[in-house]
């Protein structure tokens, strides 16, 4: 699915949540035109790590060792006398040194490494971030593995990297080595529909927790079965988590919403009439909605929500199935930003209990 890059910047930063990047889009992401994803998210690595270094990278004390003939720290005494430094009028000492060479400046410099040996990336960018990489000469490189990432404490003092990690992640896991030394390549995520469809649910949860909070918004709710074992039945159902799961809202009808991004949102073809939802996605939504029903009893039917990520069809669709409203609709990413933020908000309407506008019963 290809999506403008200014669209692509504001998809990060609810799926992240992180607010702070809302207030301003940066000037080389605005234009709407089709971008590979890599220049953009050189582009913003590129200009946050500038913001940080005009401020001063972030420092912690590492700790190191070395031979000296005028001792401090710490003394190393097992060292000394294992390598007869006295004899050479030397002691082995550890001290704590103040510098920049800690985690989190190493897994964006080995980051900017890594993204500027990709082949496609544009020239420009290539030049900018191996300049950046030079001002950090002092800092070392890093395995970018997850567990890396998650190492790293981000606190006040040091609230400036959030962004900057979560794109390193979001880039790290994305190139891998060529079959030529030197040369790397980045996967585009927006093509792969497993790995769009998780940014999408992200991105949505995230932009309703922002944009609406009074919904209340949940992540993963896990639905319990109505069932119970008979016999030797001894395996485990599969789990039923959703989505996004909105508790009673102002009808006390409470919402489970299902996100996809699929390329073909709809079965069949051809004649209109042979066009049907796709099954997979409606059994699994209308089995959250009856299992969820027997658990809450006292609550009216839930609000059932499917809604697709899409490139250039638009579409909103509503029905009532044993009770329950439910209703299939669209996002177009492909659309000009405030058009998908308009349709974000009515959702959120729909999500809320409040009548939205009048559904459009045709794909456009």
């Amino acid at each position: 699915m290809k999506i403008p890059a200014e669209n692509l910047y504001y998809v990060l930063c609810y799926a992240w949540e992180r607010l702070d990047r809302l207030e301003a889009v940066p000037d080389d992401v605005r234009p709407s035109a089709f971008d590979l994803p890599q220049n953009l998210l050189a582009r913003l690595l590129h200009d946050s790590f500038s913001q940080v270094l005009r401020r001063g990278l972030d420092r912690g004390y590492r700790e190191r060792a070395e031979d000296t003939r005028r001792p401090r720290g710490k003394l190393d005494l097992p060292s000394t006398v294992r390598r007869a430094l006295r004899l050479r009028g030397q002691v082995r000492v550890r001290f704590e040194e103040l510098s920049r060479d800690v985690l989190h400046n190493r897994i964006v410099k080995t980051t900017m490494l890594r993204l500027a040996a990709v082949e496609e990336l544009n020239t420009n960018l290539k030049g900018k971030l191996t300049r950046l990489v030079q001002r950090v000469a002092d800092v070392g490189e890093v395995d970018l593995r997850e567990d890396v990432f998650r190492r790293v404490q981000i606190h006040r003092n040091n609230a400036d990297y959030g962004f900057l990690l979560d794109l390193c992640r979001m880039i790290a896991r994305h190139l891998f080595p060529e079959a030529h030394a030197g040369a790397v390549r980045f996967r585009d995520f927006t093509t792969d529909e497993q790995e769009m469809g998780r940014l999408f649910e992200d991105f949505v949860r995230g932009f309703l927790r922002t944009e609406h909070p009074r919904l209340g918004v949940r992540g993963h709710k896990s639905i319990k079965w109505d069932a119970a074992p008979e016999g030797d039945a001894v395996l485990r159902l599969p789990l039923m988590e959703t989505d996004i799961y909105v508790p009673g809202a102002a009808d006390g009808r409470s919402a489970i919403v299902e996100t996809k991004c699929v390329s073909e949102p709809f079965a069949g073809g051809g004649e209109a009439s042979s066009v049907s939802l796709r099954s997979d996605h409606l059994y699994q939504l209308f089995g959250y909605l009856t299992n969820h029903a027997r658990s809450c009893a006292a609550e009216p039917p839930a609000l059932g929500v499917l809604l697709y990520a899409t490139a250039g069809t638009t579409f909103d669709y509503r029905y009532r199935v044993h009770g329950h409203p439910l209703r299939v609709s669209s996002v177009d990413l492909t659309k000009p930003w405030p058009a998908v933020r308009e349709g974000l908000d009515r959702l959120a309407e729909a999500l809320s209990g409040h009548k939205g506008p009048n559904a459009q019963q045709a794909v456009a």
